[in-house]
């Protein structure tokens, strides 16, 4: 059995002692990433616990193929980090207007944020190599005349163009899935 399921199956089971291995391996790089980020430690273990139960949550609806779980878990701590964050500079600028959320809903939108980042994910890496590497470049905010510098095209036109058709593949892909519909 794979580290990842292994991982996943003792979060399921309650297994102490995998869960204090993954407590002990995982969050001092998730606590680190939070307090570069200005996080408090409360911040930190709210991150961290929300993280655990959309994985309970989501594999046991349906179990998870997870190649890495150290990555797989770390980006679901960003995210949650990043939606705790804008929520937070909501309640900020709208010192009038505070929503209530509750934990329930909190993790329910978490999911779906999650879900879609997933289908984008998979969808993406059913691209040509080509395709992935110009998006990638593109998508890290890279200029036309950087991509055009690294990828060796003939010109900023034609890399314009291949972005173009990348993401219209992209698109293609992630709306023929049913899942996507779904999602509206």
């Amino acid at each position: 059995m794979s580290q990842s399921k292994t991982y996943l199956n003792a979060l399921i089971e309650g297994d102490n002692k995998i869960i204090s291995e993954i407590y002990r391996k995982f969050y001092p790089k998730v606590a680190s990433y939070i307090r570069t980020n200005r996080g408090s430690e409360e911040e930190i273990q709210d991150v961290f616990q929300d993280a655990l139960m959309y994985l309970i949550v989501t594999h046991r609806k349906k179990p998870i193929d997870i190649v890495s779980f150290e990555a797989y878990f770390f980006t679901i701590c960003k995210n949650k980090w990043k939606t705790l964050i804008k929520n937070k500079n909501k309640r900020i600028t709208n010192q009038d207007i505070l929503p209530l959320l509750d934990k329930d809903t909190e993790l329910s939108v978490f999911i779906l944020e999650q879900q879609r980042l997933e289908l984008y994910q998979e969808m993406f890496q059913k691209l040509s190599d080509n395709c992935k590497e110009v998006l990638s470049s593109y998508f890290n905010g890279m200029s036309y005349q950087d991509i055009l510098d690294e990828l060796s095209y003939s010109s900023v036109n034609t890399i314009r163009q291949r972005v173009f058709k990348c993401k219209a593949k992209l698109i293609k892909l992630i709306k023929k899935d049913s899942r996507f519909s779904a999602f509206k």
